[in-house]
């Protein structure tokens, strides 16, 4: 059935006794999902949601549970985004040491590439890569096909120097369970670009890797998740966008968190 749930957040439903699955989709992207064709927990298993339909205001969430129905039986189900937010929380460069080290990034922007188009509604688990955007590593794909661009790409708006900057740049994916990054299947990455002493510069950093493997113990990008990055770039990058930067070029801190947990404001280095 399709209902508004109002401030109460309650729907009504009917059902005979004994053990059932519920699902629920909150905000659908679409007014029917062809719903005469669903009628079975298999059919809805299969349904994908689709990233450049997405609004982060008001995302498409889902829920799964199994509850015994019963007469005038209440049961609550916990609903969440399918997307992740990646969040840069603070950015700073430190090139000392450097011919260049009283340089500044100029034009500097934020952007993701790889990322997964398509991802399973109600699936909490493996997220294969799925239509992903960006393979080329710039950004101009996703932004073209983006109802919200400002999910994929966001400019710093100033100059990048020896002082910490806090721009507050959130930007928004599906998960993706890649535990190797191949042609198939692609680590989605955030990548930061900006001009120095007049030549263009690239920083494309895995999200699945680093600090946040050694903080989960696994690669991947889990559903409905900040991942939350302190940047420090320390020298010139490369002039392709496809090719990650290594650890000595750019000095992450990362950690995860739940996407409902309030930022952190004190940044230390």
């Amino acid at each position: 059935q399709r209902t508004d749930a109002g401030d109460g957040m309650t729907v009504d439903a009917a059902s005979r006794k004994g053990p059932k699955i519920v699902t629920a989709i909150v905000n659908p992207q679409a007014e029917s999902y062809e719903w005469n064709s669903i009628s079975s927990f298999e059919s809805v298993a299969g349904l994908y949601a689709d990233l450049r339909m997405e609004d982060p205001d008001s995302p498409l969430m889902s829920g799964m549970m199994h509850i015994m129905a019963d007469d005038d039986s209440e049961y609550c189900m916990h609903v969440e985004p399918v997307l992740s937010e990646i969040y840069v929380r603070s950015i700073k460069c430190d090139f000392s040491g450097r011919p260049y080290s009283h340089a500044v990034m100029e034009n500097a922007c934020a952007y993701l590439s790889n990322i997964n188009s398509l991802a399973t509604v109600i699936s909490d688990g493996d997220f294969t890569p799925a239509a992903p955007v960006n393979t080329d590593g710039y950004p101009y794909e996703s932004m073209n096909s983006m109802l919200h661009p400002g999910m994929v790409y966001a400019e710093f708006g100033t100059d990048i120097g020896h002082d910490v900057l806090k721009p507050e740049i959130r930007l928004y994916c599906y998960p993706n369970s890649s535990e190797e990054d191949t042609a198939g299947t692609p680590f989605t990455r955030l990548v930061i670009a900006g001009d120095i002493e007049g030549n263009r510069y690239y920083y494309p950093i895995d999200i699945n890797n680093g600090e946040f493997v050694m903080e989960t113990g696994h690669s991947g990008i889990g559903r409905n998740c900040r991942y939350v990055f302190d940047i420090v770039i320390r020298q010139t990058g490369v002039t392709d966008p496809s090719i990650p930067v290594s650890g000595e070029t750019v000095v992450i801190n990362g950690m995860i968190e739940p996407w409902n947990v309030l930022p952190e404001t004190e940044i230390g280095f």
